[in-house]
């Protein structure tokens, strides 16, 4: 049995060191030439350094369904990867957690949901909050919430990932948990925007406000629990991820409020930002009639970044409806 990490950046790589160090970790690579810089990254990791730690191509070895897989891959290549589980391994499957953020766009699902349209047989879980991997890579510890509506594979699944710096609270509310995650990383492209601009912590004060509030009605409408929208996967990661220049969200809104393009300000970040797909997946909601004017324009300083856009979303702020 062995913890399978398929996704060898930094949030992959993090992840090797913050799971429970009982267990072996395969640190599975998109290919040979990712191996030497993931071992490399791995030295740099607290709790990464530990004997029973494999960095190999992904696939190059078999999986059991003894196996824990933890998805830390873009949202964009969940499907491929999950398509590429299908092919070598029989079912039963081993049990799947993602720690993938976002949202697709084209149908608006969450990432257990794209893992569960190719694998329907497969048990799913979610590892989701406040995770600035920056921090937890330099030794501190994290608290995470972990969902799965199968009680038993939630019990076992804590026991293998949780450790002295890894605490756990548990949930079979795993969309929920998704969907919380999602819509946060729009907010911390605002928060990074509002750094850029200089706008101050009163705006910062304003966007968490109407954040918070547009989280809250989106998720009355797609049925989620209003305990973890204040939670720490909704509430918790929200705070971080917008007080935090480490996080790439917030680094992208910075960038872009600074006068660098998106094509540059996504280069220079060196990852994949999963708010950016999701604001303009979230703002299409107000089809629905569904009142999010900041998601909104969050989203066009995303898709078309202007001073026009920029002055829109000061406005947005500024004349929110609604008082409180």
């Amino acid at each position: 049995m062995s913890i399978v990490i398929i996704g060898s950046g930094n949030w992959g790589t993090t992840l090797a060191g913050l799971v429970n160090p009982q267990q072996k970790v395969r640190l599975w690579c998109e290919s040979m030439a990712f191996v030497e810089p993931a071992r490399k990254a791995l030295r740099s990791v607290a709790g990464a350094d530990r004997a029973s730690t494999v960095v190999e191509v992904a696939f190059s070895s078999p999986l059991s369904s003894d196996d824990v897989i933890l998805l830390a891959v873009p949202s964009s290549r969940v499907t491929a990867v999950a398509e590429r589980i299908r092919e070598h391994v029989e079912p039963p499957y081993p049990a799947i957690v993602t720690g993938s953020k976002g949202l697709e766009r084209a149908t608006f699902r969450t990432m257990s949901q794209v893992i569960a349209a190719v694998l329907p047989e497969a048990t799913i879980a979610v590892l989701s909050g406040p995770t600035i991997a920056k921090e937890i890579a330099a030794g501190r510890p994290a608290k995470l919430v972990l969902g799965c509506e199968d009680v038993h594979v939630l019990l076992k699944l804590a026991g293998v990932l949780g450790s002295e710096r890894l605490h756990l609270d548990m949930t079979r509310d795993k969309v929920d948990l998704e969907l919380c995650a999602a819509m946060k990383g729009v907010f911390a492209i605002g928060s990074g925007v509002i750094a850029g601009r200089k706008l101050g912590c009163n705006y910062m004060g304003l966007l968490l406000t109407y954040g918070l509030k547009e989280i809250r009605d989106l998720a009355r409408f797609l049925g989620i629990s209003s305990v973890h929208v204040l939670g720490v996967a909704g509430l918790g990661d929200l705070v971080a991820t917008c007080f935090s220049p480490d996080s790439r969200n917030y680094r992208l809104g910075e960038l872009l409020a600074t006068g660098v393009s998106l094509q540059k300000a996504l280069a220079e970040v060196h990852m994949v930002v999963e708010g950016a797909m999701t604001a303009t997946a979230v703002s299409e909601m107000a089809a629905l009639r569904l009142p999010v004017p900041l998601f909104a324009a969050i989203a066009r300083i995303v898709e078309h970044p202007s001073e026009a856009a920029f002055a829109h979303f000061e406005k947005t702020l500024l004349d929110y409806p609604g008082g409180g």
